[in-house]
């Protein structure tokens, strides 16, 4: 039977009128069909009828809308979910075939943020009123994250963010029905650090944070957790992800802190680290998840050695006991990510996007054939809040609720230490 499979990849730009980049890669050149051999000669006593099974019936393209920070200063968390989008569409071109048989060609559709909440939101909205997507998968930032989300609500599409913030599923304690998002959030990571930080007889803290919504999400779980560890912040402050300079040194060594705990992603996150070690050498400096990458260590290999933090399984996998239920997809995702990219290393963000993205997939695999768009939208919505029950994903066993559109506890994230330039199991036995 021969199967002809187009996959579009859809070149769009950002209406908004940036230089929002769509990522587009020219449909497959086709290859010559492989030889045919003659069919075998029939005898007297062995009739053969060849027979040819009907194709399947082609139901309506589905389009899965995707925005990222591929540029701009959430590169190193947007580049690798990027990736990690080209790298599934790929795997995804033959497109989805549906319970009913119905085959469907699957359109992903790859834009740029920017790491622009304005830029991110045109393109939600481009997305949504001119792609007419089924579901998006969007948001790097936080910040980006919370300017699409009520895009997203108000048009009533599923759209699952990669930001850490829990505000964006949630708003004064009510989930957003439309939304969900995978990363682990900051609340968790705030628990792991309490714990460590009790584990080390450390009573007091300086809190630097970046001036964004995810670094002030970060104090604001640090505030809830540390508390009722016993742990007061004596100082606290905020720098901006691209400073190179701080004069916030100067409250830190003046507090009196015993470690100092930063809330940020790089380069900040980095440089901030070079300050530490410069001007109060001795303090332990602990991270929080948003630093879970090659940049993070690669802008500051010698200042960044001996920091500890909470991270996603993803980066230490191949120290995992065989019997974690998350360790086959994480080898697989490693095998595929590095192969795609030709050796680049993986991050827990390339992981979000993974996660998001097979949520989307599998949501519109669960579609029969008929539904218009409307009921499309609303169908991905309830597959992924009623069917993502003990998944094992990147960052961790997933179980969404109505209630609970993440659905994973703190100890979806484990907590490592930076070692000879890499990140390393360092669990609380070996405290």
């Amino acid at each position: 039977m021969a199967v002809v499979v187009v996959m579009m990849f859809v070149a769009a730009a950002c209406s908004a009128g940036t230089t929002a980049t769509t990522a587009t890669t020219a449909a497959p050149a086709t290859t010559a069909a492989p030889a045919t051999t003659a069919a075998p000669a029939t005898t007297a006593t062995t009739a053969v009828t060849a027979t040819t099974a009907a194709p399947p019936a082609e139901g309506v393209a589905y389009k899965i809308g995707f925005v990222a920070s591929a540029t701009g200063p959430g590169s190193s968390l947007g580049m690798p979910e990027t990736n990690t989008a080209h790298m599934l569409a790929q795997q995804w071109a033959d497109g989805i075939t549906g319970p009913d048989g119905v085959h469907h060609a699957l359109d992903v559709i790859i834009l740029d943020s920017e790491s622009n909440p304005d830029v991110g939101a045109a393109a939600v909205s481009r997305l949504i009123t001119e792609k007419d997507v089924d579901v998006l998968v969007a948001g790097t930032l936080s910040g980006n994250a919370l300017a699409m989300a009520p895009l997203a609500e108000e048009a009533e599409v599923p759209m699952i963010s990669m930001g850490s913030a829990r505000s964006i599923i949630e708003t004064d304690g009510v989930t957003r029905p439309w939304i969900f998002k995978t990363p682990q959030e900051n609340g968790h990571s705030a628990r792991w650090q309490a714990t460590y930080l009790k584990s080390q007889g450390i009573t007091s803290v300086c809190y630097l944070y970046e001036n964004s919504g995810f670094g002030q999400d970060t104090l604001n779980n640090a505030k809830k957790f540390f508390p009722e560890a016993g742990i007061k912040i004596v100082f606290s402050d905020t720098f901006e992800r691209s400073d190179t300079e701080f004069p916030q040194m100067q409250g830190v060594q003046s507090s009196g802190c015993q470690a100092v705990v930063v809330g940020a992603i790089p380069p900040g996150a980095s440089m901030v680290t070079v300050a530490l070690r410069d001007f109060v050498p001795d303090l332990p400096v602990i991270q929080g998840h948003g630093v879970c990458n090659a940049t993070f260590i690669s802008l500051a290999p010698k200042a960044t050695e001996g920091v500890v933090l909470p991270c996603g399984r993803l980066m230490v996998a191949d120290g995992l006991p065989d019997n974690d239920p998350q360790k086959p997809v994480l080898m697989k995702y490693i095998a595929d990510y590095t192969a795609f990219t030709g050796g680049d290393p993986v991050s827990t963000f390339g992981g979000h996007a993974w996660d998001a993205l097979q949520w989307a997939y599998m949501g519109l695999s669960s579609l029969n054939e008929g539904p218009d768009l409307k009921d499309r939208r609303a169908g991905i919505r309830e597959y992924i809040e009623t069917n993502i029950k003990d998944w094992p994903g990147t960052g961790g066993v997933f179980n969404v609720t109505a209630d609970d559109h993440l659905g994973l506890k703190y100890t979806g994230l484990t907590f490592v230490r930076v070692e000879g330039g890499k990140f390393v199991n360092f669990p609380p036995k070996d405290w």
